[in-house]
């Protein structure tokens, strides 16, 4: 007995050694990362799961990816991994999980590890090519499918993926041709449903687009992603009630199914039932508290509803989830500054990111990008004083005394001058003393300006883009990137218009000199900005601006790059304010791109207008009464020689000057815009040129697979 004892002592030492042993990581057993991982399922003797095998684990993850529990999947492939690092199903498995999570990296990794043990599977090459996809790598895909396609000509999943390369390359007809010979081949296939009929609604081929969604629902009615698709393009077409309707059975059929759920409660938003929306939002982040989306289209609709602070707890909980949310953070900040008082210390903490993060471009020599987060603090946060300060420095850095100057004063105004600051505002008086604006006895910046008078508008109805709306922020933030120039006046108007008639017609009637019908194509990793400038008198095309971007900042760099061709597109035009003798002052000065010896026109008086047809000025030839050339410049005002048009002097304050011809095509070259009458898409005045990969179509299709 006493032997019995002993043996069963040691029997429980060994137990209790083996179980006190670390438990290699999944990762590190498949040869990943070795990065360390949560606890798996049946890491320890005492977990119900640890009598599970590795394809018990494979197994239970197979119905979590079916319900699109990518995350629950992951953990139980990686516990299958624990038990057998060589699992090929479970490495494939994570291949797909992270595909669908967007991390095409990692899924490519766990697809490579896959392969030695799933050697010519076509499914295994199927998926490493919508990896390739996901990574930009549309030749390595295209080498993937057509392999497939070699030994197995109807392989549906291959024929998809290169339908989905021509549509990455824009051959809309091609992949629609792709698609139709896969119909053939399998009549009721949903897939080449849906994508047909994404791609004839993108083409304007509304009758067609119906007709294949309704066969789509006739055949898989039953399936969510069918009735999220029939909701989208319900939407398309202008028939919310019905994409709602859709939007509902989504849900019902799949409570999980999380992106049509944000579609509903967008379209809730849309259709003004704003209670119902907040409860369906409301539901969504209690199923998944760390969706980002879900707690944005949360606060969205809880700050129309009235619900200032519900929104503001919801803003700001998508905004920790996903940092480098652009729509989210702005959406914030607006709120912020239409809620509160501008005095308001609540403002100072939204303020100082945009401060931390401008100090952040300077230290590293990116003024520009310094200079829009340092507006945007001053914007939410005016009175800051640490946030005025760097502004004011980082003016002088780049050779703006004058406004540095005005920085300055202002920090005195408020009370929030210093002795360093009261010193620096003596010296830089001293130091600007002979400069134009002192010894014309003119505040250069307290100047109303001559700009030219813009409308904004965008269209009415169709995608929401990644954000219920989205559109609107970032339209909004747009315009207040284009309120910084004193070129241009953005005229106070509601931007959504349902028609191009309605825009020409609101932009005329509020006299402006153009107006631009915006497209705005958001999506979780880029951003299309583009539209026509058009002359709002006549309604013809002056120019088309384009701008892309992709990754971290994408709103913020299309948004300024867009308003900086549209500025530098638009030739100086001023007034002439005093006239002494010979000499004159205009208020147009080198951040109007002028310099000494430029030459321009003065034209009467009320005789000034924009061109009917493209872009540049319109007056009669004989509104030009003098000839005025450059001699002395400070940053918003310029001092000139002024020699008359004619025998008589009939040269007076209130004139209006433009550059000449010739000159104005010079500082257009110089600021790499353009003053032709049009600029097509692509060519001159386009901010920048955009692969087809990454449109809203494209975009739509590839959630297909």
């Amino acid at each position: 007995m006493a032997g019995m004892n002993i043996s069963i002592v040691a029997f429980a030492c060994l137990v209790f050694s083996l179980a006190s042993r670390p438990v290699p990581c999944a990762a590190q057993a498949a040869g990943g990362t070795g990065a360390p991982l949560p606890a798996l399922p049946g890491a320890s003797p005492y977990s119900p799961d640890s009598a599970l095998s590795a394809r018990d684990f494979a197994s239970r993850a197979a119905s979590k990816r079916f319900s699109e529990d990518w995350y629950g999947a992951v953990e139980d492939y990686l516990a299958a991994l624990g038990r057998n690092p060589a699992f090929a199903e479970a490495l494939m498995g994570l291949a797909e999980c992270y595909y669908e999570l967007d991390e095409y990296e990692e899924a490519l990794v766990y697809a490579k590890k896959a392969a030695p043990f799933k050697r010519g599977d076509p499914a295994l090459r199927n998926l490493e090519g919508f990896i390739r996809i996901g990574l930009a790598d549309l030749p390595g895909a295209r080498t993937l499918f057509l392999a497939v396609t070699a030994e197995r000509p109807n392989d549906l999943d291959a024929r998809f993926g290169l339908s989905l390369l021509d549509l990455a390359e824009g051959r809309k007809t091609e992949a629609r041709a792709r698609l139709e010979d896969s119909l053939r081949l399998s009549p009721q296939n949903a897939r080449a449903l849906l994508s047909l009929a994404l791609i004839s609604a993108d083409q304007g081929r509304k009758e067609d687009a119906a007709s294949l969604i309704e066969r789509a629902l006739r055949f898989h009615g039953q399936e969510p992603r069918v009735q999220y698709t029939a909701a989208r393009l319900a939407l398309d077409a202008g028939h919310l009630q019905d994409a709602i309707a859709y939007a509902r059975n989504a849900i019902s059929m799949s409570p999980a199914y999380a992106e049509a759920r944000r579609l509903l409660g967008a379209l809730l938003y849309r259709s003004g039932s704003l209670s119902e929306a907040i409860a369906l939002m409301q539901e969504g982040v209690a199923r998944n508290r760390k969706d980002a989306a879900a707690w944005f289209t949360l606060g969205l609709v809880q700050s129309a509803e009235g619900k200032t602070a519900d929104a503001l707890y919801s803003y700001r909980q998508a905004v920790v989830l996903r940092e480098d949310d652009e729509v989210a953070r702005l959406a914030l900040e607006d709120l912020v500054m239409d809620t509160t008082q501008v005095e308001s210390t609540s403002r100072s903490a939204y303020a100082a990111w945009h401060f931390d993060r401008g100090r952040e471009f300077e230290d590293r020599s990116y003024f520009d990008k310094a200079v829009v987060e340092y507006r945007r603090g001053l914007e939410i946060d005016p009175n800051s004083g640490p946030g005025r300060r760097l502004y004011a420095e980082l003016l002088r850095k780049r050779g703006l005394p004058g406004r540095q100057l005005g920085q300055l004063k202002f920090l005195k105004e408020i009370g929030k001058a210093d002795v360093a600051v009261n010193d620096a505002i003596e010296t830089w008086q001293s130091l600007l003393q002979d400069s134009v604006s002192a010894t014309w006895k003119v505040d250069q910046y307290a100047l109303e300006k001559r700009p030219y008078r813009i409308a904004l508008f965008f269209p009415s109805g169709g995608e929401e883009g990644s954000h219920a709306g989205g559109r609107e922020i970032i339209m909004r933030y747009l315009k207040d990137i284009l309120l910084a120039s004193s070129r241009l006046e953005v005229l106070d108007l509601n931007p959504e218009v349902v028609s191009a008639s309605e825009a020409f017609r609101r932009a005329r009637e509020a006299e402006a000199d153009y107006y631009l019908l915006l497209g705005i194509h958001e999506n979780a990793r880029d951003i299309q900005l583009g539209g026509d400038l058009r002359v709002a008198r006549t309604g013809s095309l002056a120019m088309t601006l384009s701008s892309y971007r992709t990754g971290n900042d994408r709103i913020k760099e299309a948004s300024v790059r867009l308003s900086s061709v549209l500025e530098n597109s638009l030739a100086p035009r001023g007034s002439l304010l005093k006239r002494r003798d010979s000499r004159g002052l205009i208020d147009l000065g080198s951040q109007d791109g002028l310099k000494k010896g430029d030459k321009l026109i003065v034209i009467r008086k009320a005789s000034l207008d924009v061109a009917p047809d493209g872009l540049g000025p319109s007056f009669p030839k004989d509104a030009v009464v003098a000839e005025y050339t450059v001699t002395l410049l400070d940053e918003e005002i310029s001092e000139g020689s002024l020699v008359s048009a004619g025998f008589f002097d009939t040269i007076n304050a209130g004139d209006e000057v433009v550059l000449l011809p010739a000159e104005a095509t010079k500082t257009a070259a110089k600021t790499g815009s353009t003053a032709s009458p049009t600029a097509p898409a692509g060519g001159a005045g386009t901010a920048s040129s955009q692969g087809s990969q990454t449109t809203p179509l494209f975009t739509s299709v590839r959630a297909l697979r």
